[in-house]
């Protein structure tokens, strides 16, 4: 049986701050589940990423199209060689540092087509007081749109103080295990109403020739689709994505033009 990948990026510009820690004992979690998980982290602050320079090209043509020459393939495919992945940053006034708000933009395209469904995703936010981690888990989320990712808030302030090592403890332990659920059971869910939505808004928006034109990239990605992954064994899900699809059709025939 072949082994089972985790990738973890980390976007603090601290390689051994509360970020790192949480997604130590992450790992030491899983390996306990399974001891022959293979772990691999990967800190933004070791990686050449040149800052996005909103050129929308990689919306439009395709990200392989993307004039910035440096390590984002890279990344890209690591994320797509494994079979789960963890987006973990600290939390910078109320968002994700630079270092990780960067990746998000080099990878926006994934607002428009998402890549990463049939992998297990985990995202961790670390805070020194208890406000924004919440913006923070929302913006990682980013990286794995209609994926449904385990999120992980983990409040880790300066000082000490009481019954929080316990709280963190079981914090990290149930969303580990869940993450580790996700990992093991490969299979895809029946998509809720909200992406079978977000699906069929894109699929419809893009088979219009003025958005053609603009977006071929879309276009391509959305043809041959009935969702962002196979329905198989979801017929109730495919009947209602294609009622929703006819109705994007329509309601979008009214702001779009021709």
């Amino acid at each position: 049986m072949a082994e089972t990948k985790v990738l973890a990026i980390i976007g603090s510009p601290r390689k051994n701050g509360n970020t790192g820690r949480m997604v130590e004992e992450i790992r030491k979690r899983l390996l306990t589940e399974d001891p022959g998980i293979g772990f691999e982290t990967l800190f933004l602050a070791d990686m050449s990423l040149s800052m996005c320079k909103g050129c929308f090209v990689c919306f439009s043509e395709g990200r392989e199209n993307c004039p910035l020459k440096d390590d984002r393939d890279l990344i890209e495919e690591k994320m797509l060689s494994a079979d789960a992945v963890i987006f973990a940053a600290p939390t910078y006034a109320n968002g994700v540092p630079a270092l990780m708000k960067n990746l998000i933009d080099r990878f926006a395209f994934a607002c428009h087509r998402p890549f990463l469904f049939g992998r297990a995703v985990l995202c961790v936010a670390t805070v020194g007081g208890i406000i924004g981690v919440k913006q923070t888990l929302s913006q990682l989320a980013m990286m794995a749109p209609g994926n449904r990712p385990v999120k992980l808030g983990i409040s880790c302030p300066p000082i000490e103080m009481a019954g929080l090592k316990k709280r963190t403890d079981r914090k990290l332990g149930r969303a580990a295990k869940l993450f580790y659920r996700k990992i093991s059971s490969r299979r895809q869910r029946s998509p809720g109403l909200l992406n079978l939505a977000y699906f069929s808004s894109f699929k419809a928006m893009s088979a219009f020739d003025t958005y053609r034109k603009a977006c071929p990239a879309d276009f391509d990605y959305y043809r041959d689709r009935e969702y962002f992954y196979p329905l198989n064994g979801h017929p109730l899900s495919r009947m209602l994505g294609k009622a929703i699809s006819g109705l994007m059709t329509i309601s979008l025939g009214f702001v779009i033009k021709r």
